[in-house]
């Protein structure tokens, strides 16, 4: 399937029409995440990071920029600004165009995907504590039909289903691939 600068308006159009569930739980942390897609030279991507080993929560995963929002922080702004911290997205260079569903993490998290478009080409400066590797898979590869593949993977004793996108060296699944199958189903409809 082509994503391309039509699709990208269909998108836009979707999200807008579309009410996100927000889930109010306040005994959870609530932190924020970018979906951020990338206007690329020929095609558009997704943006992805690999947390550092060293990270206390979900250490070496392939995530979307994000974090915990601070205190008096709107949740869009909380994203915004762990994508500059993270990778260096400066907030001029993304233009909001939608919020997915909160999602609720078996870490006790209560995250707010929120998708952004990154219209002209940026260099990246990941803060190296957090962020030890930035890349971008096409949108196109993700809309591969084979994809994803759901393995169960083991917690606390059970088996539970995730979503696993492979691509290249890297496996993303968890939370970023819980976010990005919501955000592909909606992506299907723009192509």
């Amino acid at each position: 399937m082509k994503f391309d600068d039509a699709s990208l308006e269909r998108l836009r159009s979707l999200l807008a029409k579309r009410a996100s569930i927000a889930i109010e739980a306040p005994d959870l942390r609530r932190a924020s995440v970018l979906i951020p897609v990338i206007r690329g030279h020929d095609a558009w991507s997704i943006l992805f990071t690999r947390r550092a080993e060293n990270l206390a929560a979900h250490s070496g995963q392939i995530a979307f920029p994000g974090g915990t929002v601070e205190d008096g922080e709107e949740l869009p702004d909380a994203a915004m600004r762990e994508a500059h911290e993270e990778v260096g997205i400066p907030r001029s260079a993304v233009e909001l165009i939608g919020r997915l569903d909160d999602i609720i993490t078996h870490s006790g998290f209560l995250v707010a995907p929120f998708v952004g478009v990154i219209h002209e080409p940026i260099d990246y400066i990941m803060q190296e504590a957090e962020v030890v590797e930035v890349f971008e898979v096409p949108i196109e590869t993700l809309l591969d039909p084979a994809k994803p593949e759901v393995r169960y993977v083991p917690f606390r004793n059970r088996q539970y289903p995730a979503y696993f996108y492979p691509h290249q060296q890297h496996e993303i699944w968890g939370l970023t691939g819980r976010m990005l199958k919501a955000f592909l189903d909606i992506v299907w409809l723009a192509v």
